[in-house]
């Protein structure tokens, strides 16, 4: 299968990126920013390895689709860019937010075992729930 952009089982959105990795086929929205795979089911061995060290707000907030696969909100960490994450409290008060990253100064790479770019904790951005692409958009994803 080559790689398409398909609608979103969860959002119903037009921006669902469908693709092949190790042969299982995974889905991740730019429109609702959630992702799943083809074995990412209710009671498989991956959903009980992934929500073990999963954030309990993202468990709160995941969807079960038609055809039983479970879509977490996907964690989106460029180390150049920036991170885009879910933050809240509960199912009923979250929303994206973005962080910008920025090149480590000789002193912090020493420190940060070399890393060329750290977090810039001032850059943080809250992005409606809707507003996945925006948060990419905001640490210049669609830029590179």
């Amino acid at each position: 299968m080559k790689d398409k952009l398909t609608i979103c089982r969860r959002c119903g959105s037009d921006a669902c990126y469908e693709h092949k990795v190790q042969g299982l086929s995974v889905w991740n929205c730019m429109g609702c920013g959630f992702t799943t795979n083809e074995v990412m089911t209710e009671g498989s061995q991956l959903m009980i390895e992934t929500e073990e060290v999963m954030p309990e707000l993202y468990k709160d907030i995941k969807y079960i689709d038609d055809k039983g696969c479970i879509w977490y909100p996907n964690i989106l960490n460029v180390s150049s860019l920036g991170t885009v994450f879910v933050d809240g409290t509960n199912k009923d008060n979250w929303r994206w937010s973005a962080i910008k990253a920025k090149p480590t100064t000789p002193e912090e790479k020493e420190k940060l075992k070399g890393a060329e770019y750290k977090s810039d904790m001032s850059t943080k951005k809250d992005f409606d729930r809707k507003d996945y692409m925006e948060a990419c958009d905001y640490i210049g994803i669609f830029n590179s």
